[in-house]
């Protein structure tokens, strides 16, 4: 059974790199090799300069996106058992062109995966993003003249009138080693990971880690916020405004060994604190695949949908408060944590769990079974 991955910019900058989400669509393809299928990845290669005129056009009613492989037809398109095309916004042009690849390849299975759902809020927040939305709004619902299935990060049985294929989001473990824990300094060590945006929600962290301190708090907190992104520039400004500059570090962007040495000194990851404000109150982020798999206790709103219905000890599910985090509830966790048991056994234990749940040969198995019938 032959398969084509239709998603990725060959040329893409620096500004727009997103390496959780490449590392899955190369774990995805590999899970889907792995059971047999030949699946290859099909990306933009055409150069497109993100200009001034180029971010505008993207927002226009006919606009497109740049690094799209769907902007264009191939004739190298023709010809497969299964497409598996991952979500960008939805324009005139990526709806044309799905259409010929059905037209074209009339008995092969076309998947489309929408890794958040809902997403309107996320695009709407920023008002600039209107026009994203209105075109969603109004192309998605031909979407079902061409498309099988949606595979969808969610519960949802249909969207705009397409049967899903429910996953949840998984990693290639063997690409992660766990954490070797770095001598102890007396800290307490939280590592927050992302390409930075408003519903990571770290705004709240700041205050909260300003607040604790300001109210006479003594255990020495360390916020290690590594990635680049929209918001960063606000934290930076908060940071300098709390005279917290001693205890969060803004790494930037990291990977590799240097990533792996920021991780061994910490005990906690921070995965979001404000998904809420965007409709999401379950949700499957990367970065909580990565923490499970360096076995990092994880801390959040919302709910991490690999702990539902589970005994797992290992998350805290913090208040929705808009305001502040509450950093008693923090230090509470971590002494619980490791005041009972060896830094060691707990990341044990922790990548055990993740060996169980998101090795992406687990969460990818839904699309496969579908895949692999014949009916």
């Amino acid at each position: 059974m032959r398969g084509l991955y239709i998603y990725g910019y060959a040329h893409e900058p620096f500004q727009m790199r997103n390496d959780g989400i490449a590392r899955k669509v190369t774990a995805q393809i590999k899970a889907l090799n792995t059971k047999g299928m030949s699946c290859r990845q099909m990306m933009c290669e055409r150069k497109e300069p993100l200009t001034l005129w180029r971010k505008i056009a993207i927002h226009l009613p006919f606009g497109h996106n740049v690094g799209d492989p769907l902007n264009e037809y191939k004739k190298e398109f023709d010809g497969y058992d299964f497409f598996y095309i991952r979500r960008k916004p939805l324009t005139l042009l990526r709806l044309l062109n799905i259409r010929k690849l059905r037209k074209h390849n009339p008995d092969a299975k076309i998947l489309y995966e929408i890794c958040t759902y809902p997403f309107k809020k996320e695009l709407t927040h920023n008002k600039r993003n209107i026009p994203l939305w209105l075109r969603e709004v109004c192309y998605m619902p031909f979407m079902k003249r061409y498309i099988d299935r949606i595979v969808i990060v969610s519960e949802d049985k249909s969207i705009a009138g397409i049967p899903t294929i429910p996953i949840i989001n998984g990693i290639d473990l063997k690409l992660i080693r766990p954490i070797n824990p770095a001598p102890e300094d007396g800290a307490i060590h939280i590592i927050a990971i992302a390409k930075i945006q408003w519903w990571h929600g770290y705004d709240r962290f700041l205050r909260g880690m300003a607040y604790y301190y300001r109210s006479g708090g003594t255990r020495h907190l360390k916020l290690h916020i590594v990635g680049n992104g929209p918001a960063e520039k606000d934290l930076r400004i908060m940071i300098a405004r709390y005279g917290l500059e001693d205890r969060v570090i803004m790494h930037g962007y990291k990977t590799g060994e240097d990533l792996d040495t920021i991780y061994d000194r910490c005990h906690l990851g921070l995965i979001a604190l404000a998904t809420q404000d965007k409709d999401l109150h379950v949700h499957s982020t990367l970065k909580s695949r990565d923490y499970l798999a360096k076995g990092l206790p994880t801390m959040s709103t919302g709910m991490t949908d690999v702990f539902i219905g589970t005994d797992y000890k290992y998350n805290l599910k913090l208040p929705n408060d808009k305001e502040k985090v509450d950093m008693r509830n923090i230090i509470s966790f971590y002494d619980e944590i490791y005041g009972n048991t060896p830094r060691r056994q707990v990341i044990k234990e922790i990548r055990d769990f993740a060996e169980r749940t998101i090795d992406i040969n687990i969460t990818m198995e839904p699309v496969v079974r579908y895949l692999m019938d014949e009916g």
